[in-house]
């Protein structure tokens, strides 16, 4: 019975999953956001600059943290002193929880071009360790 209980709570999300069915999980995630991620230049990020559309770069991903930007536990003026910048070296210098870094996925909506990345490229293997995905 506790059996497929569980079964039936991991089916409906209530339970989590197993370390290798969420590392599954998320890999197939990943998968199909890196083939389906525009690319956006730096460019082109700094134009999303204010309150009403404000994009961030982080770890050479593109986030729209407009809509967030009133919910930041830290205020709205901590990513505001980033808006339309790289704020990799911010981001990662607080210290954010494993849930703040899987609720970025929900702002995500490009990469930078392979020319303009620091963090994710072929060449930076030092880098690229400890990057969340």
């Amino acid at each position: 019975m506790t059996t497929s209980i569980t079964t039936l709570l991991q089916a409906l999300r209530i339970v989590p999953l197993s370390p290798a069915e969420k590392k599954s999980q998320q890999k197939a995630t990943l998968k199909t956001l890196n083939e389906r991620l525009p690319e956006i230049s730096l460019d082109a990020v700094a134009h999303h600059d204010d309150y009403s559309d404000c994009w961030v770069v982080i770890y050479d991903r593109v986030y729209d943290v407009t809509s967030f930007l009133q919910d930041h536990p830290g205020g709205a003026d901590v990513i505001m002193d980033y808006a339309g910048r790289d704020a990799t070296l911010a981001f990662h210098g607080t210290g954010h929880s494993r849930d703040a870094i899987e609720q970025m996925r929900d702002y995500l909506i490009g990469e930078l071009p392979e020319k303009e990345r620091i963090f994710r490229t072929t060449n930076s293997q030092v880098l690229k360790s400890g990057i969340p995905e």
